[in-house]
């Protein structure tokens, strides 16, 4: 095997490793093992697609022989280095290997694949001696995560929850994994479970405005809004300087058609955070919205009624104040959403405002 593997005779080395492996003398070698990881690297890591192509799982194979070399390796001869084979660095570099691998197969939808890969990168962790497959964010955790997400995209929901509550336990930080429980909970049209993750993800990511907004939407979806504002104004009471909480509350009025109440409380929560984003966002879409509705309003009198003026300089109005908040949120936001843009050009030609129109061409 060694022999061809010098003389880069691969198909011949790989045919040598493959028969090592199976034959009695040799299948509890640790240098065997060692030796069958060296060909499936080389495999990989050539130039050569000619090569690649000898074996399509060479990155697998290879990890797999170097995990066996330190179970067999009895006599401690690898994990010390004694005969500086390098099999500490060469398993690092396979497992590497095989994260890649895994997001290969996970891109061409290939998941049961991607979680063989997954499954081969726990079986090494015990073996990163040095914490090289560490440095390069393989771990416990990120594998777990990992399959959360490949059980996900297969659609195994029951392996999707028990990792989404493992992960949960961990308190890994991602707010993915709460945000698609939710909607994987909503789609099941199961509101308990979708409030449960709601919460424990707020005690991680009590900012988030995607858990916020589908708490919100549960209790307005049940008609139960009158709950949640009396969950939100006793947070109030206990923190009155927390503006996030007056937002959420300014959310509920908004949702639920309680004008004054919601500008009162986005105006509070700006107060009290100036550069808070969504407060000014949310802000003008309040307002954009009453000019709209005040505009349709105009656009559905007859002509030369009284009532022209006055709803005209009502829709103005609000698209004033919709305008100063629109271009708050935009120059507070870091993605710069070219729908904003947009809208602030249209506003500010309609005011007839052509100097800030044209900052948004």
């Amino acid at each position: 095997m060694n022999n061809y593997l010098r003389n880069k005779e691969y198909q011949k080395a790989k045919e040598s490793a493959d028969a090592a492996a199976m034959h009695e003398s040799t299948k509890n070698s640790a240098k065997m093992w060692m030796l069958r990881g060296n060909v499936y690297k080389a495999i990989y890591a050539d130039t050569s697609k000619r090569i690649r192509d000898i074996d399509s799982e060479a990155e697998e194979k290879a990890l797999d022989a170097y995990i066996n070399c330190f179970k067999f390796d009895k006599d401690n001869i690898y994990k010390d280095n004694v005969n500086n084979d390098n099999v500490k660095s060469n398993i690092v570099s396979a497992a590497s290997a095989t994260k890649r691998k895994a997001g290969f197969y996970a891109y061409n939808k290939e998941y049961d694949k991607a979680l063989k890969c997954y499954d081969l990168l726990e079986q090494a962790l015990p073996y990163d001696f040095d914490q090289g497959m560490k440095r390069q964010n393989i771990t416990k955790e990120k594998i777990m995560f990992e399959k959360f997400e490949m059980y996900k995209s297969a659609g195994n929901k029951g392996k999707t929850v028990e990792y989404a509550g493992k992960l949960m336990d961990l308190k890994y930080k991602d707010v993915k994994i709460y945000t698609d429980m939710v909607r994987i909970s909503l789609t099941d049209k199961d509101t308990v479970a979708a409030l449960s993750y709601i919460e424990k993800g707020k005690l991680l990511f009590e900012d988030n405005m995607s858990l916020v907004g589908s708490e919100i939407d549960i209790y307005l979806a049940r008609k139960k809004t009158d709950v949640l504002k009396d969950k939100l104004k006793a947070a109030i009471e206990i923190s009155p300087d927390n503006e996030l909480l007056h937002l959420v509350l300014a959310d509920v009025y908004r949702k639920t058609g309680k004008f004054e109440d919601a500008e009162k409380e986005y105006l509070k929560a700006i107060e009290l955070r100036s550069d808070s984003e969504p407060a000014n966002y949310n802000l003008a879409v309040l307002y954009y919205t009453a000019a709209k509705e005040w505009n349709d309003k105009l656009n559905a009198l007859p002509m030369k009624d009284p009532k022209t003026k006055e709803y005209e300089t009502k829709s103005n109005e609000y698209f004033k104040k919709a305008v100063v908040y629109f271009e708050a949120s935009y120059d507070l936001s870091k993605d710069k959403d070219p729908n904003t843009k947009k809208l602030l050009r249209q506003i500010s030609l309609r005011l007839g405002d052509t100097a800030r129109a044209d900052k948004y061409k």
